[in-house]
């Protein structure tokens, strides 16, 4: 049991991690999230010998996130950094679109957030965002549309020279 948890929690830190740096954007929040998680999952896995799969582990993440933003007071403006050794200028183009996308990410309501985030970041297929959220898979293209609707609407408009 011990070498399937280590495999689960390799598989999938990094999944589980983005997704709580994503929703609450705060490193340590999601640090703390992702133990949680990690913990709900070793429990699980000692009290019955169940399939846990990637769905169940990212909806537990998903909740433990949405319990803390329920808690907590005003949004912090600190996000997950990412290393960019490239051209300062560029870095700094990239930076500042990053900061408008992850603001307007989390400036979703839910479910919309968490489907952007599963489908549009981490890649999921429909099928296992509607078995994360525990929708149907129409429900989930239809709320995933306008999701991408809000969130075109919050994002600035590129200008053309």
């Amino acid at each position: 049991m011990n070498q399937r948890f280590q495999n689960m929690v390799k598989l999938h830190q990094n999944r589980v991690y983005t997704l709580a740096a994503y929703m609450l954007r705060d490193r340590a929040e999601a640090e703390d999230v992702t133990q949680d998680t990690y913990i709900k999952l070793w429990q699980r896995m000692n009290r019955s010998d169940e399939e846990v799969s990637r769905a169940w582990l990212l909806r537990v993440a998903r909740n433990a996130c949405i319990d803390r933003i329920r808690k907590r007071k005003p949004i912090t403006d600190q996000v997950p950094e990412v290393g960019d050794h490239r051209d300062p200028a560029f870095r700094m183009e990239q930076d500042q679109l990053g900061k408008w996308l992850k603001d307007a990410i989390a400036g979703l309501k839910e479910p919309y957030r968490s489907l952007i985030v599963f489908r549009d970041v981490q890649q999921h297929s429909y099928q296992e965002i509607a078995e994360m959220l525990e929708m149907s898979l129409s429900q989930v293209k239809v709320y995933l549309f306008r999701a991408r609707k809000q969130l075109r609407s919050k994002l600035p408009r590129a200008e053309t020279v």
